[in-house]
């Protein structure tokens, strides 16, 4: 029984070592797009995106969004408390009903990076890209966010979820990049 068991744990041992040197080996920087089309103007899906303390009204993973204080002269920032815990944004970009940037801040993180947001006319409707221009430190975690969840999954949730805000059943799809700049 004792075999068994110091053999299962080598194992695991291996394996958790394993994915550590993969991960390391994985660059730290990813970027990542989506993009799908919805039946609504630019104005109003621009509008939708940017309320982001109604959020959790259309967002499945998402219980709350506090905004923060504005000093003047700073950027809007604001938090998204999930099942994960919070995480604080800053709005870099707002050209309405275009473009957003938003980028994640805080220390100590294990990622980091930022979403780029394009609102653009397509027949009647909006054709709605996001690209996560995203940072993965920890290189466990950068095997898990490329092996395991990959790196469009919050992507792909965050478009479906505007979809059905909108009554669409969507599929996200890929796109050319959204510059941060």
């Amino acid at each position: 029984m004792l075999k068994v068991i110091g053999a299962v744990v080598a194992v695991l041992v291996l394996a958790g070592i394993a994915v550590a040197l993969l991960g390391a080996q994985l660059p730290v920087a990813h970027v990542a797009t989506r993009s799908i089309v919805l039946p609504a103007p630019p104005e109003s899906v621009f509008i939708t995106i940017a309320d982001f303390v109604s959020a959790p009204t259309w967002r499945s993973d998402v219980k709350t969004v506090l905004v923060d204080a504005v000093d003047s002269g700073a950027p809007p920032r604001f938090t998204e408390v999930s099942s994960s815990g919070p995480l604080t944004m800053e709005v870099e970009a707002f050209e309405p009903p275009f473009r957003l940037v938003t980028r994640i801040v805080g220390e100590g993180l294990p990622f980091g990076g930022a979403w780029a947001y394009s609102v653009q006319p397509e027949g009647t409707g909006s054709r709605v890209t996001i690209t996560e221009h995203g940072e993965v430190y920890n290189p466990v975690f950068r095997f898990i966010s490329r092996f395991v969840i990959g790196h469009t999954g919050t992507l792909e949730s965050y478009l479906t979820n505007l979809g059905t805000r909108f009554g669409a059943q969507v599929t996200p799809g890929d796109a050319s990049p959204v510059p941060v700049r």
